[in-house]
């Protein structure tokens, strides 16, 4: 808009008007029109400057935010795969290692088993399927060994948000990972092989077993001649094999061994028994081994003859007892033969020398070990005895008094409490 301007035109019928004088003084201080439009147009772009620059900065500061989110996230996921796998590739490496140390255990005690000759009683079908197992259980743990792991300590989390850090940081922390797994499936392989191998020789051992200890028990049953001492060694083969089987772990094979050799043990103290009694001696033999079960009062004995006992034969009379207090309580008594002839004699001192070695087998017995054990005797085999046999009646030297001197009155009266 200019200064000039256009007068707009009056009716033909108004008078003409004088023309205004022109004012040179300074015009009041009143904003021209011309001059409100321009601060109203700075206003405008100054707001909308205003206002991309915060959409700008909100966009940059949201796409900030939404970026740390997701990269925490994706390391916070490859983290978790990690330890899942090192969780489980820490599992089976432990239960591999068990694994492999059973393997050699159980080998180990069937290291015998290959060259044991199969006995009658055994048969063959069942000997086989074990060695068949074992030879499978080699296979499976040869070359194996136990290899520890020690999971890696990686961080959670990258030291910078820079997205090329934190891709590298999950690539290698989701490639650890992979290659965890593939050693967690190559030692699972291996652990199930060897869980079969296992299983299959635990199941033909007990089969073994099984037929072991019932040929076992009609053994302890039939062969009457049999000492106890070879008995007992049977019967606590067979309840050790037993226990292995009740407690579904691997059968150890030198148990298995164990109850063929106290089978054998028994069988040989049965033929033992039996070619006792043909010797002519045996009558007079039977004679003092049942005086002495007789005042034996429930002890079980085992008896052994030979000509000289404790270096002493022919003109002595002489013998020895060993006695236990497991298994019931017994003892196994040896005698020299020069006793046979005493007892044919009738010479008491024969008959007081059986005595004296009953007397050691009393012992064993509860209600006469704390007698022993007591103030009066303080666990003194040979005065326990020699009293023993005297307050049995036996007050001759042949109860001890010659070897070992005459006990106290009050050890024979503590000793005949034991009767």
């Amino acid at each position: 808009m200019s200064d000039e301007r256009q007068s707009r035109p009056e009716p033909e019928e108004a008078a003409p008007q004088a023309v205004p004088p022109i004012d040179t003084s300074t015009p009041p201080a009143t904003p021209a029109p011309v001059t409100l439009s321009a601060p109203r147009r700075r206003g405008r772009i100054w707001i909308v400057a205003t206002a991309a620059l915060l959409l700008i900065t909100g966009g940059t500061l949201a796409a900030g935010w939404g970026w740390r989110a997701l990269a925490a996230e994706a390391e916070s996921q490859a983290h978790r795969e990690l330890v899942a796998a090192s969780t489980a590739l820490d599992d089976v490496t432990d239960r591999r290692g068990m694994a492999i140390d059973k393997a050699r255990a159980a080998l180990l005690s069937l290291s015998a088993w290959g060259v044991k000759q199969r006995p009658d009683y055994l048969q063959e079908s069942t000997a086989k399927a074990l060695s068949d197992a074992q030879a499978s259980l080699t296979k499976a743990s040869k070359g194996l060994k136990f290899t520890p792991f020690d999971p890696p300590q990686v961080a959670a989390g990258s030291p910078d948000l820079m997205p090329w850090s934190v891709s590298a940081d999950v690539q290698r922390t989701l490639q650890l990972a992979k290659q965890e797994e593939t050693t967690r499936r190559t030692r699972a392989a291996e652990l199930k092989a060897l869980t079969a191998a296992q299983k299959a020789v635990s199941t033909s051992a007990a089969a073994v077993s099984a037929e072991l200890t019932a040929h076992g028990e009609q053994v302890l049953t039939a062969d009457t001649s049999a000492t106890y001492e070879s008995k007992v060694t049977l019967r606590h083969a067979i309840d050790d094999a037993k226990a292995d089987v009740s407690a579904a772990s691997t059968i150890d094979g030198s148990r298995l061994l164990a109850v063929i050799s106290a089978i054998d043990g028994v069988n040989t103290a049965q033929a033992a028994g039996e070619a006792a009694k043909q010797d002519p001696a045996y009558p007079v033999r039977a004679q003092m081994e049942a005086y002495a079960r007789s005042i034996a009062h429930g002890v079980t004995l085992d008896f052994q003859w030979h000509e000289k006992v404790s270096g002493l034969g022919e003109g002595w009379y002489s013998g020895t007892t060993m006695y236990h207090e497991g298994d019931g309580g017994w003892a196994t008594i040896d005698l020299n033969f020069s006793l046979q002839e005493g007892w044919t004699d009738g010479d008491i001192n024969a008959k007081a020398l059986i005595t004296h070695e009953v007397g050691h087998a009393q012992v064993v017995r509860p209600e006469c070990k704390p007698l022993f054990d007591g103030p009066t005797f303080q666990g003194d085999d040979e005065m326990w005895a020699t009293a023993w046999a005297i307050a049995m009646g036996f007050d001759v030297p042949g109860s001890g008094i010659e070897a070992y001197g005459r006990p106290s009155d009050q050890q024979i009266a503590v000793a005949g409490q034991c009767r």
